[in-house]
């Protein structure tokens, strides 16, 4: 049996998506500013790095999960 693929699904996950994005522009420039900074904020570009790097990855996930939903029959 195909899965079903209910609109609230994915409108709820185009809107997560969106939030999330946002979040992840926000961190694309705290770790440029930490960047633009060093040798000054060296302590904190691992941290930033990492949690830049982690919403990057869920962002990516959920877009695919999107794909995956948009082309379910």
């Amino acid at each position: 049996m195909p899965p079903i693929t209910d609109p609230i699904t994915i409108d709820a996950l185009k809107t997560q998506i969106k939030r999330l994005n946002s979040k992840a522009g926000q961190l694309k420039m705290d770790l440029h500013d930490v960047a633009e900074g060093l040798p000054a904020d060296l302590d904190l570009l691992p941290d930033i790095a990492a949690h830049t790097y982690e919403i990057y990855c869920q962002l990516r996930d959920l877009r695919a999960q999107l794909t995956t939903l948009e082309q379910a029959p």
